[in-house]
Order: C-alpha cells, then structure tokens, then sequence
C-alpha cells in the first residue's frame, strides 16, 4: 500500500508508473479494470479512501453526465455546469439510490455549478490547502470505488487559460490597421454585418490600432460574448454588435489531429467546453467528457482540483483547489443570501 508522507511513498510511486506507462492504459473504468495489475490498483487504495466519501455521481435525464464533489455537509456540491441538463440527480459513495438535486447556482468562467440535494452530515473534500502541484506530481481521479478512475501526472503548470472568442474574418497584413480582408458567411462577423474592406477601430471601449492586437483582444473575450464593435467603412464610422463565436467554428479540422485527440476516448470525444478558465492545471490523465467535474487527488490523499475537461488525448483540465474554493465561496454566499431573503 502507499504510506503517506513517506520516502517509501515516493519511491513505490515510481515503481508504479512505470507500470502505469508499460501498460499502454490510461482509463480505469469497469470494462477495462481487469487490464490493470492488481496490486497497481491496491497501491492506490489509501491515497484515495477519504476523497472517494466526497466524490458523487451526476446523472442528467437517468445517464451519467459527470462526476461531482462535496463541499457542504448539508448537501451542496460542485461539479461540471456544461455537462448539466434536464432532470438532475447524485449518487453517493455509499449509496446505491439515486438523490434528487437542483441547480442552485452556475459559474460561467469557471464552468462549475453548484448543487443541492437533501441529505446532511455529508463528507466534505479533503482540499489541499497549500500551492497548486507542480509539474510531473501525481494526481489520481476517484469515482464511486475503492480502486481509482484513472492516473496521470502534471504536464504544465496551473495557468490560466484564454477563452478564444472569434469574429470569423481575415486580416489584412497591415502593421498599423485592422482591416477586415474576408468575412466568413453564417459566422459572428457575417451575422452582424461587417463586409471586407470595414476597419475595426473599437471592441467596446478598446481602442484598436493593429490586426494583432485585435486579435489578442478576441482570444480574452468569451464564445457567446455580446461586443460592441466601432467600424470605418467609406470614411464613415459605424457601430456593430457581435456576439462572438469560438475558434473551433472557423478553425479547419486537421484530420490528423482529430484523430489523435480521438484515441482512448472510447468515442465520447473532448468536452464541449475546455477553454477560457481562470487558472487550470494540465494533466495527462485521460478522461471522458462525462468523468469529469469529481476530485483530483494527490498521493497525500488531498484534492487538488476538480477535473474540469478533456481537451486533448493527453490533455486534460482540472480547477486548482483555491480557485474551487474561492469560486464554491462566492456561489454559496449568493445562493444563501438570495434564500434568505425569499423567506422573509
């Protein structure tokens, strides 16, 4: 077994991913966990046997729709907002009935949201209270079971995460202008009523001198982002609004990449959100769009996270501790305040 806090730990740990690595397997799910060596699995057993009492299983309409965490004992947990719709409902660790949960409360830059069920004396997570875990640490993600749903390590340090809005054009290669040289049809350019030949000179009150700095301007706004744009076209200024697309709309698909980002998905393929988080730690643990939302555990057995999304074959988002903790804060306060004030 793994002993926490120990050299030995450290030690056993590198045994293990060797093995991990030998294997070829990143998933630890029911249809593959007869794959992995068994005293691979029993080794993680300890790390992971507080979290797991914290970890829960989202269902959306009866199907599996994300994993989620405990972070009140009366019954409110966080987990993956995107991945949210129609009749929600949690599973505990310990429980084989499935538990009636509203949606008290959604996060957009973070994509958490925080639900409520009926129950009380709930074991909260375990968080890790220092500094985000740095490159090459071991993470391990829990699901309802004592073995582990799947392993990886750090890949790149916690960072944040631009959203990458796009209007779908092109620019001229003009240094000192940001003027529009094609305007791609069905997308948030076209939509708004910009043509080839319009110079943008405002996103809402940023003055804009160059293509470039257009379009670092673009990648901090949000897919879905309403934005006032001030236009010169013919001499004459005019104002449009547009509401932003995504890069993956006007992006052209690399066959190649697609494949590769498709291998070891087992065909669920990559969260639909996965960009545009405050702060998020890159790990290599593979991991289904709808697996993610639960903890992310370190070998001392403390959350470190919660994974947050798939967005690459070997890359995979989760939300450092203190950033879930400060957003949990903040949705609780309001959630609780905005009930207070419904009973009076």
């Amino acid at each position: 077994m793994l002993r926490r806090k120990t050299s030995g730990s450290v030690l056993l740990g590198a045994i293990c991913l060797v093995v991990f690595a030998a294997t070829g397997y990143g998933q630890v799910d029911e249809a593959r966990r007869g794959a992995y060596p068994r005293p691979l699995m029993e080794a993680f057993q300890e790390v992971i046997q507080d979290p797991v009492k914290s970890t829960v299983q989202v269902y959306c309409d009866g199907y599996r729709a994300a994993l989620g965490a405990i972070v009140r004992s009366d019954g409110h947990i966080a987990t993956k907002s995107s991945e949210l719709n129609g009749k929600v409902e949690v599973q505990l660790w310990n429980e084989d009935r499935k538990r009636e949960a509203r949606v008290v409360a959604q996060d957009g830059p973070t994509d958490l949201a925080i639900l409520k069920i009926d129950a009380a004396n709930l074991t909260i997570a375990p968080w890790e209270s220092g500094e985000a875990p740095p490159v090459g640490s071991w993470l391990v993600t829990t699901a309802l079971s004592k073995f582990p749903l799947a392993i990886g390590v750090v890949s790149v340090a916690a960072r944040r995460l631009p959203p990458n809005g796009a209007l779908g054009i092109q620019l001229s290669m003009d240094e000192d202008i940001a003027r529009i040289t094609d305007v791609k049809e069905g997308l948030a350019a076209a939509l708004a009523g910009l043509r080839n030949g319009d110079i943008i000179r405002k996103i809402n009150s940023e003055e804009i001198k160059s293509g470039e700095q257009l379009r670092k301007s673009l990648r901090w706004h949000y897919p879905g982002e309403k934005v006032k744009l001030l236009v010169e076209r013919s001499g004459k200024l005019q104002t449009f609004e547009a509401t932003l697309g995504s890069l993956t709309d006007i992006s052209p698909r690399d066959e190649r990449s697609e494949f590769q980002n498709s291998l070891g998905s087992a065909g669920d393929g990559l969260s639909e959100r996965r960009t545009g988080f405050p702060m998020a730690i890159q790990h290599d643990t593979l991991l289904k769009p709808k697996e993610c939302g639960g903890p992310v555990v370190n070998l001392n057995g403390k959350v470190v996270g919660l994974n947050i999304a798939r967005a690459g074959r070997v890359e995979s988002y989760a939300l450092p501790a203190a950033t879930v903790r400060e957003t949990v804060d903040r949705l609780l306060r309001t959630e609780l305040t905005s009930a207070a004030g419904n009973e009076r």
